[in-house]
């Protein structure tokens, strides 16, 4: 099974004008100089070329073929300069259109996520929770930006809704409002000590995960709320099929979180100090790391002031991210 997708530009009327049929026959007027023998050499009648050529200059308001006088074969056609132009934008905008769906269906049928993300896990299946890092300062938010209102609701509990049903969570949680919010979810927190620093948050999750014999862990940011459910599942997926990595997302080469780590890191993990992250224990060429590309590059947004908060705003309200009107 596999993903299938066509493109077409419409009128104002929704009517079809251009598409994969008058894309094919301008690439094949190109390569076989006439009309006639494009349409012969894609089994259409020629009336029915013609037509297609015809529809498609008409709404699009410009000649898409000129007609070439004598030569050998006695005359044809060939595409016009705006012919060349739209044909060569209609691939690039049906290419990105394609690498966007296969990303999509990558995530959302990514093989074996239902065994991994079942409540009721095989005995024999990998134990992976996810650990949401929701203490800090906030020092330039200049308040609790994880109970700030994001659509209706805090931003950590937005950003609790991207964990896939039926994985074991744990919030690291900073304070009694977030707190309230996992209580009310059901979902275990613990109290970091220290300083609330990043690395505080992280060792507080890593010593509740080997508590509970997990194999592996995803490190969420609790103020990273556009996450999407497919993207966590495809990092589950690759980390079934390379149980010994890390499994990052990230988006155009960019490594980011959350990061998936195995336990045998679990003991560096606990070693990490100050405002630092679980990166650390790793180096920058670390064949151990493997990445995940998001779907989307705003998956990758965290917050830190309110403007970024408003940003996040802004993509869900357009329908763009989980929840928004689409």
């Amino acid at each position: 099974m596999r993903p299938s997708v066509k493109t077409y530009l419409v009128d104002d009327e929704g009517e079809r004008v251009f598409g994969p049929g008058p894309a094919e026959l301008l690439r094949r007027i190109r390569e076989y100089g006439s009309l006639r023998a494009a349409a012969i050499s894609m089994g259409m009648a020629y009336t029915k070329a013609l037509a297609l050529v015809h529809k498609a200059e008409s709404g699009l308001g410009s000649p898409l073929t000129t007609r070439v006088i004598g030569g050998s074969g006695g005359g044809g056609s060939t595409p016009t300069p705006e012919a060349d132009e739209l044909l060569a934008c209609y691939e690039r905008w049906t290419a990105a259109c394609e690498m966007a769906t296969d990303a999509q269906y990558a995530s959302a049928f990514a093989p074996g996520v239902a065994a991994s993300t079942h409540a009721a896990q095989d005995a024999s299946a990998r134990l992976v929770g996810v650990a949401v890092l929701g203490a800090g300062h906030a020092r330039r938010f200049g308040a609790n930006k994880l109970v700030e209102p994001l659509m209706g609701e805090p931003v950590i509990e937005r950003t609790l809704g991207c964990v896939p049903p039926g994985l074991p969570m744990v919030v690291a949680s900073g304070t009694p409002e977030v707190d309230a919010i996992c209580d009310k979810r059901g979902i275990e927190h613990v109290r970091p000590s220290g300083e609330l620093e990043q690395s505080d948050s992280m060792r507080a999750a890593v010593a509740y995960a080997k508590s509970q014999g997990w194999e592996a862990c995803v490190f969420v940011p609790g103020d990273q709320p556009l996450i999407e459910q497919g993207s966590l599942r495809t990092m589950l997926t690759v980390s079934a099929a390379n149980p010994d990595a890390c499994v990052r997302l990230g988006w155009r080469g960019r490594p980011c979180s959350p990061v998936l780590f195995p336990a045998s890191l679990f003991e560096a993990l606990l070693g990490v100090e100050g405002d630092t992250g679980g990166s650390s224990v790793l180096g920058a060429d670390d064949v151990r790391v493997l990445s995940v590309e998001a779907s989307w590059p705003w998956e990758l947004w965290d917050i830190d002031t309110p403007d970024e908060l408003g940003r996040c705003r802004e993509i869900i309200e357009s329908g763009l991210a989980r929840g928004g009107s689409n």
